[in-house]
């Protein structure tokens, strides 16, 4: 069958869905990758056939347009913070709170950085190529929308928690309790708008797909009854090598500090100090392997001499030499990290789940969580000491690591997929 994969147009995402698009390619599939062309490269470079949509979209640029100039306070102030969809409290999650979070995504984020001419184009494409599947990220309903108007089965691939699953699952109950004048859906207006054009209606897979294959481990998701197909997550960190010094065993604990790719790709700066961090670690008897930028580190401050510090390391080859990981919540570390059974300081930036995935893995007592705010080198170093020697840490990482390897690989799922598919063209 035709197997047509649409992620939102950032690196970090487009890794998310190579290995399940490997596992049907390898299966005898055809696969195209179709999203907008900042992101051609990542998809090439996986092996995997790219179809550009739309031109290109400087996500960053895209994001913070009035604050580009701006002090990073006031950039953090535009979008992460008021428009928060992380919280996933039940007594938060009423209809007015639910409403506003996605009105302001809907005519902010997603009108945003899925315009109707990109749309349209992978509508076009969708329509001459005639996928059998679409599988869809979470962030780029296009592909939701041009599975519809294909007559293609459509499925979400996640890459972190579910949090609109949850929150449409307590929006839909609000709109329930309202007399029918009175219900607004800001995504099936907008949705609704672009299928009209082509003769569809608006249902509500269109949000939360026909299913959901979903890679975080059963007992940290959130609580969405959705149909769901669990999938082991498979690191993937793009084109990689193993460099010499990672061959050699560390002659100390060895521990990876890490901001990740994500929230530079979409916000355009971190917003963790990279000197707290530093600073954090330059006492202990560890080596350090730190994954920074030279645009990342201060060039008048010098690394501390347990630091080894390289542009990029492939965390998959990295972490299983590790004792512990620091980093900033991003869902391909923080699910790399749990695959490999590595327990974990996370400072969580505010961005999609990365906060309230980071409460959840320290929960299940495999991390220490910092906030931001209250982030200093002591509190740091004083949380990266008791990971490193509490043996509970390891005890609860290795947990997870080994309800991740229960979970069904990319390969695996592909019979479900194609049980699935088959089940919907039958209708």
């Amino acid at each position: 069958m035709r197997v047509l994969f649409t992620p939102f147009p950032a690196s970090t995402h487009v890794h998310t869905q190579v290995p399940l698009a490997w596992a049907m390619r390898a299966a005898g599939h055809e696969v195209r990758v179709a999203t907008r062309p900042d992101v051609f490269e990542d998809i090439s470079n996986a092996g995997l056939t790219a179809v550009p949509v739309g031109g290109i979209l400087d996500v960053p640029a895209t994001m913070n347009p009035e604050y580009t100039d701006e002090p990073d306070e006031i950039r953090d102030e535009a979008w992460l913070d008021v428009l928060d969809i992380s919280e996933t409290r039940p007594e938060k999650l009423t209809y007015p709170y639910v409403h506003g979070v996605l009105t302001a995504w809907t005519s902010f984020v997603y009108q945003n950085t899925l315009p109707d001419d990109a749309t349209e184009e992978l509508i076009d494409f969708a329509r001459a190529w005639r996928p059998d599947l679409v599988v869809w990220d979470t962030m780029y309903y296009p592909g939701a929308l041009a599975a519809r108007i294909s007559g293609a089965a459509h499925a979400r691939l996640m890459f972190g928690l579910d949090l609109v699953g949850l929150m449409r699952q307590q929006y839909l109950s609000g709109l329930a309790e309202l007399a029918p004048a009175l219900r607004e859906d800001p995504l099936e207006e907008w949705m609704g708008r672009i299928l009209r054009r082509h003769g569809r209606e608006f249902t509500e897979d269109l949000v939360v797909g026909q299913w959901t294959i979903d890679p975080v481990p059963p007992s940290l998701r959130l609580p969405v009854d959705l149909l769901s197909v669990p999938v082991r997550y498979v690191p993937y960190n793009g084109e990689a090598s193993v460099p010499g010094w990672l061959r050699e065993p560390p002659r100390r604990p060895r521990v990876c500090l890490t901001l990740g790719r994500s929230f530079r790709e979409v916000v355009g700066a971190d917003r963790t100090s990279v000197g707290d961090l530093l600073d954090a670690v330059a006492e202990l008897d560890v080596e350090v392997v730190a994954t920074f930028t030279a645009g990342q580190l201060d060039g008048d401050r010098p690394v501390p001499d347990n630091v080894r510090v390289v542009d990029f390391a492939p965390l998959d080859a990295l972490l299983p030499t590790c004792a512990a990981i620091v980093h900033h919540g991003g869902s391909g570390t923080l699910q790399t990290a749990l695959a490999h059974g590595v327990p974990q300081v996370v400072v969580p930036a505010k961005m999609w789940c990365n906060v309230p995935k980071a409460h959840r893995v320290r929960d299940a007592g495999a991390a220490l969580c910092i906030d931001p705010a209250e982030l200093t080198p002591d509190g740091l170093r004083a949380a990266l000491v008791r990971v490193l020697e509490e043996p509970s840490f390891r005890t609860s990482a290795d947990r997870l690591r080994r309800e991740v390897t229960g979970t069904p690989t990319p390969a695996d799922i592909v019979p479900v997929l194609e049980r699935l598919t088959a089940a919907h063209r039958a209708r």
